[in-house]
């Protein structure tokens, strides 16, 4: 079975100084890296100067154990830097920023040929080179923190106008074009009842035949589009309007649960979920070959949890994105859901079906004085 999760993409192998760098690459991490080359040994100390819980000091303490910047001593209370990790670290700066490029290491000993500076490399004669390295790397995360917020507002503004646009064909489909059609539809009745003519009465027939079918198919477009049971009923209402339709136009059917719900999800949600399991479903009908689907929708405590499964053939997740290039919807579900905080994962195995599953965390609701 293959398993693909958006949120948690396979970590491939990277040098040790890249593994460093990365552990670094966290604005509280930073800051607590530092306060342990000044001297602070204590996870106790370093949340208080800090003014952060004492247990986010000793998770990242941990996140720079991993990669031997950090080890504990004494009892295990205190810390203290890694010094031949930072010293590793110091020399590949040191030398890479000269004009050098650092040799191939199989070891964790620096090579030869580049000098070793003393162990408390922080606070010593390279301290001011380290520091300055640690406040560039610092100001490099700010930037790309707020280039990820406005890449994200601009995805926001995106969708949002998008589903303004569908929200605004869907009504002028409804308002204009089916009633439109409903008027043909009626006149053409009317002729039928007061024609005698046989020749006559066979072309109404037809003509009616066809603005009936093309009257359901604008009224399921507009449907398609923006369902207004969504805005005025909520996400278990249309997502029950919207199995019934699909169940009744292709070949599968479909079970639908949903717990934990007993009252209406914030807008942005119901509306992201909505378009998740409409898109799940329609791959379900045009590739899977399906029989039965089942989606699962509840909430636990903050969270809610979407699913949608299938028997139909399954996919190799690497085959599909070099022959369909936009992975079957996948990547559009993970960008909506990202918009909300969501993350998506994807498990398929060929011939057994697949599972979509779309996990969105919802903000503890206030308790009242």
């Amino acid at each position: 079975m293959e398993v693909w999760d958006f949120e948690r993409p396979p970590a491939a192998a990277e040098p040790d100084v890249s593994a460093v760098l990365r552990a670094l690459a966290n604005a509280t991490r930073l800051q607590v890296f530092r306060r342990l080359a000044a001297g602070y040994g204590s996870p106790v100390l370093i949340a208080d100067d800090l003014g952060v819980p004492v247990a986010t000091v000793r998770r990242h303490l941990e996140a720079l154990a991993r990669v031997g910047l950090v080890r504990t001593a004494g009892d295990g209370e205190l810390y203290e830097l890694g010094r031949q990790a930072v010293r590793i670290l110091n020399a590949t700066l040191v030398y890479s920023l000269s004009g050098g490029v650092m040799p191939a290491r199989s070891g964790p000993a620096p090579a030869p040929s580049v000098p070793t500076p003393p162990d408390a490399c922080t606070v010593c004669d390279n301290g001011d080179f380290v520091r300055g390295v640690l406040d560039d790397l610092g100001s490099a995360l700010n930037e790309a923190r707020d280039y990820h917020q406005r890449i994200q507002q601009m995805s926001s503004q995106v969708l949002t106008a998008h589903e303004a646009e569908r929200k605004r064909i869907a009504r002028e489909l409804h308002d204009d074009t089916a009633q439109a059609l409903t008027s043909i539809l009626v006149r053409l009745r009317l002729l039928e009842r007061s024609s005698h003519d046989g020749e006559v009465l066979r072309n109404v027939v037809e003509l009616r035949d066809l603005t009936s079918g093309a009257l359901d198919s604008v009224r399921r477009m507009a449907m398609d589009l923006r369902p207004a049971s969504l805005d005025d009923l909520g996400l278990v209402p249309a997502l029950e309007t919207y199995a019934e339709n699909f169940a009744n136009n292709w070949p599968v059917k479909i079970a639908l649960e949903a717990d934990g719900l007993r009252r209406r999800l914030p807008r942005d949600v119901e509306l992201v979920l909505y378009r998740v399991a409409q898109e799940a479903l329609t791959n379900i009908a045009k590739h899977a070959s399906a029989t039965t689907a089942r989606v699962q929708l509840g909430r636990k405590r903050n969270q809610v949890t979407l699913v949608v499964q299938d028997d139909g053939r399954g996919f190799e997740m690497d085959r599909v994105q070099r022959t369909q290039g936009t992975g079957l919807g996948l990547f559009g579900m993970q960008e909506r859901l990202a918009l909300v905080g969501g993350d998506l994962q994807v498990e398929s195995t060929a011939g057994h079906g697949t599972s979509i599953t779309a996990r969105v965390p919802l903000a503890a609701p206030r308790r009242q004085a």
